[in-house]
């Protein structure tokens, strides 16, 4: 790495860790490296203000997604209708299983 790129790319770092504090610190390096390397795959200079955007903006998703914290340890009620998680699914008989839905996960986290 570049001594030059350094200092800029941990400065960056240090200014999300200020502004998203409830995201551990390794997260917000591993968003901030995660862009900067994919601007470079695609054969544009990562410019320190855009990684910052976009890091702000995976962050805040990250933020706003979590879900709330449940003061007394235990899990959210099972809305009605639906199974338990701890429950196994099984197949339906007769032919073969249904096709599931693709896993959404925040990219680089």
């Amino acid at each position: 790495m570049s001594p030059s790129v350094a200092p800029t790319r941990d400065d960056l770092v240090a200014r999300l860790r200020v502004r998203f504090a409830d995201i551990p610190a390794e997260n917000v390096r591993r968003c901030v490296d995660d862009l900067w390397c994919c601007c470079t795959h695609l054969g544009m200079r990562p410019d320190p203000w855009t990684i910052e955007r976009l890091a702000a903006s995976r962050l805040t998703g990250v933020v706003r997604g979590a879900r709330p914290p449940y003061p007394d340890g235990e899990r959210a009620p099972v809305p009605p209708g639906r199974a338990a998680a701890s429950a196994p699914a099984t197949p339906p008989t007769g032919g073969p299983a249904p096709a599931r839905a693709a896993a959404r996960t925040p990219i680089g986290m």
